[in-house]
């Protein structure tokens, strides 16, 4: 999507010298996004691995999260596109019995946050060639006031090179560098944009997600996703249950599946509307900054539906 934006006034441009990778007619990204989402009953197992506690069953009544994030054009050249983003969110969880273990008693209100900016740049050549550049620096974790910056930084970097086969397809290579297991690991990503015709198109970076969308017409488009999702949040306020543990993080990895609706409302103002399902691969509480390693809890979290709401503003074409 942020190619979209970045070409949302040149793609009819016939007379461009460089390399235009967004495709015909798909639609533009997103600039401005204010996002709810809630997952309700949540059947979760709690595995203690020190032996310092024990192993409890819960239920999460609700993990609430609350989304804002703004996209811009920094630059906007035919050479050159960059575009920097803003990002806020906080989750919050809610147990049936927080009190039947100390897990679920530090987390029980308490949200966690993640804030920071992103960049992203593509650099077309005069060829079919363009590369992409993705970069994000965000701060993740149970925080108020910051003392460290450092004990929440949380780096991904996603560089890439891409080839604009014709107007309905494209593809890049590349690697990236981010926390979408739970950990952070560098992988091997492909990139796929394609149309199949009017009204459908797919868009890929695999093995992170496959969007597959239908476009009824200008204002009215239905996605459908599999994505894999995953964040690690450094835990400096828990109690004095835990004070012996210095290096505390919750490590998150889930996949989703999920089906979506985006309706103009009116101009540039849009809404949409996502049901799911989602599947936890990693939820573990650890005295360290890798998932597998120097385990607390070994959380086990049964498949949930979620919703979602949002609203979001998108440049007209």
């Amino acid at each position: 999507m942020v190619l979209n934006i970045f070409w949302a006034y040149a793609q009819n441009d016939t007379t461009a010298v460089y390399c235009v990778p967004v495709l015909k007619n798909l639609p533009i990204g997103k600039g401005l996004v204010i996002e709810y989402q809630n997952v309700s009953n949540i059947s979760m197992e709690t595995i203690d691995k020190t032996g310092n506690f024990s192993n409890t069953k819960s239920n999460i009544k609700s993990n609430t999260q609350f989304l804002a994030k703004l996209e811009i054009p920094i630059v906007n050249k035919d050479y050159l596109r960059i575009m920097a983003g803003l990002k806020y969110k906080k989750e919050e969880f809610h147990f049936d019995d927080a009190d039947l273990n100390p897990f679920y008693k530090n987390f029980e209100d308490r949200g966690l946050k993640s804030m920071g900016m992103n960049v992203s740049m593509v650099k077309p050549t005069k060829s079919k060639k363009f590369w992409i550049l993705r970069a994000s620096a965000d701060l993740n974790g149970d925080f108020g006031a910051i003392n460290s910056f450092s004990d929440y930084l949380k780096f991904s970097i996603s560089p890439g090179l891409g080839w604009k086969v014709n107007d309905n397809f494209s593809y890049a290579l590349g690697a990236s560098y981010n926390y979408r297991f739970g950990d952070p690991l560098i992988i091997p990503v492909v990139a796929l944009n394609t149309i199949f015709n009017e009204k459908w198109d797919m868009e890929a970076v695999l093995p992170l997600f496959i969007r597959l969308r239908y476009q009824y017409n200008n204002g009215f488009i239905w996605r459908n996703t599999i994505e894999l999702d995953g964040a690690s949040y450094k835990m400096n306020n828990f109690g004095d249950e835990f004070t012996q543990y210095t290096n505390l993080h919750l490590h998150r990895s889930d996949i989703q599946f999920s089906t979506r609706v985006e309706k103009k409302i009116v101009g540039w103002l849009w809404a949409a509307s996502e049901i799911g399902v989602r599947e936890n691969l990693t939820y573990n509480l650890t005295n360290s900054n890798k998932s597998n390693k120097n385990i607390i809890f070994d959380n086990k979290l049964k498949t949930a539906l979620l919703f979602n709401v949002s609203l979001f503003i998108s440049p007209r074409k």
